[in-house]
């Protein structure tokens, strides 16, 4: 057994003990190829929901390179070849490590906020997700997660968590062209951002709680 699938086994079963998690739209994972798995991010327990529920298959995540040295989490993403960028600024090297995943055929994780979101709900995408779709030439899969925030709290009062975990159809970017790429990136990291939003819970949409309401009317 590969480190990548005892570690899925670990919180598999951690997380049948601790939560009860619903996965919707699973029809819509790829099994083969690759893509951008763009998800919601509101706490840390984010990325080891998906790690125990989504089917087991070549994938690694961006992770903010502040996480390399702590002794849990560093070990966690390179055990399952994530990649370290850093936060704020462009990182060249890590840009090209996640181009070169996904040209392999790798699924590649990441955040299109870039971080967590410390506001309780969503916070304006970066373009970075854009730009490695689009250099990529692969489709982007949006996935809301809602349900983990105050885990901690929740699991102190000794309660199952309540998770759902919901799937959306891929979403297939068009080429940047012209003159100001830069906001056409920004536009199509919005669009995966407002599809990410209509998979969660009202109440976490944040900044693009307008837009999904205005395309509902």
């Amino acid at each position: 057994m590969t480190k990548y699938r005892f570690i899925r086994l670990i919180f598999k079963l951690i997380f049948k003990i601790i939560a009860k998690i619903k996965v919707s739209g699973l029809e819509h994972f790829p099994r083969e190829g690759a893509f951008i798995l763009a998800i919601n991010h509101l706490a840390l327990i984010d990325p080891v929901i998906l790690l125990a529920v989504l089917p087991p298959r070549k994938m690694t995540v961006l992770v903010a390179r502040k996480w390399e040295k702590s002794f849990f989490v560093g070990w966690l993403v390179r055990s399952v070849g994530g990649i370290f960028i850093h936060r704020g600024e462009v990182d060249r090297h890590a840009l090209q490590e996640a181009l070169k995943a996904l040209k392999s055929g790798a699924a590649l994780g990441l955040a299109p906020e870039g971080t967590r979101s410390r506001t309780g709900g969503l916070q304006r995408a970066k373009a970075g997700v854009a730009y490695l779709a689009t250099k990529a030439n692969v489709p982007v899969l949006p996935i809301g997660i809602s349900g983990q925030q105050g885990f901690a709290k929740t699991l102190l009062h000794l309660r199952r968590l309540k998770i759902h975990v919901n799937i959306g159809e891929l979403i297939y970017l068009p080429p940047v062209s012209g003159k100001d790429k830069m906001a056409q990136l920004q536009a199509y990291a919005d669009e995966i951002m407002i599809a990410i939003a209509k998979l969660i819970e009202p109440e976490l949409r944040g900044v693009y709680a307008t837009a999904v309401a205005d395309e509902r009317v």
